[in-house]
């Protein structure tokens, strides 16, 4: 005997076309830009009316931010599990690891293009500079609490209080989203493994 699919709840149902009309935001203000993608555009490629949209986000604004956050939001979990599940015990191996994932967030192209979006609309708009910037805060906590993370399963020591870490990271991680190192033998990788490195003391390395 087959049962019939569960209906879904309405909160349910406007969870999905919210989720919908991101990911059609985030592909379109990628492929053409935001000043050039209307917001009856991200409604057809979502399938869905400006009505549906209306009922989720209050403007585009909105809507760029809310793409914003959902990235912070998933790349958080992404880093906490990746350090949190790492298999090997050294304090290399969990860099290394780091490294590497912030990598593959810089060199995934939907998101570096938005990236650059995103830095010229906060140059068009001060309204949504002022919003982005409170959305990068959201980054600055995702990273230090990935940085706490190996803090304290490492016995670590930096070079700068946690959150000035994190936020000078994130500075060097959104240089390399934007711009390709100049030589090619040097990896995106590299340089922000080299950069976590000499933040950072070793429990042998410590004093006293």
């Amino acid at each position: 005997m087959t049962h019939a699919p569960r209906r879904l709840s309405r909160q349910e149902q406007q969870q999905r076309t919210r989720e919908r009309l991101l990911d059609a935001a985030e592909s379109l203000f990628a492929e053409g830009g935001v000043n050039a993608t209307s917001l009856r555009t991200v409604c057809e490629k979502a399938g869905f009316s400006q009505g549906a949209f209306y009922s989720n986000f209050a403007s585009k604004q909105d809507l760029l931010l809310s793409v914003l956050q959902r990235h912070i939001e998933r790349e958080a979990v992404l880093l906490q599990s990746l350090v949190k599940s790492a298999s090997s015990d050294t304090l290399d191996h969990a860099l290394e690891g780091f490294a590497e994932h912030l990598t593959a967030i810089a060199e995934q192209t939907q998101w570096s293009l938005l990236a650059i979006e995103l830095q010229l609309q906060a140059q068009r708009d001060a309204d949504f500079a002022a919003q982005c910037a409170h959305a990068r805060n959201a980054s600055y906590d995702a990273l230090a609490s990935v940085l706490d993370t190996l803090k304290t399963r490492f016995q670590l020591r930096y070079q700068l209080p946690t959150q000035q870490l994190a936020i000078s990271l994130y500075a060097l991680w959104s240089g390399l989203v934007l711009f390709q190192v100049g030589d090619e033998a040097t990896s995106r990788a590299d340089v922000l493994l080299t950069y976590l490195r000499r933040l950072i003391a070793s429990p042998k390395n410590l004093k006293g």
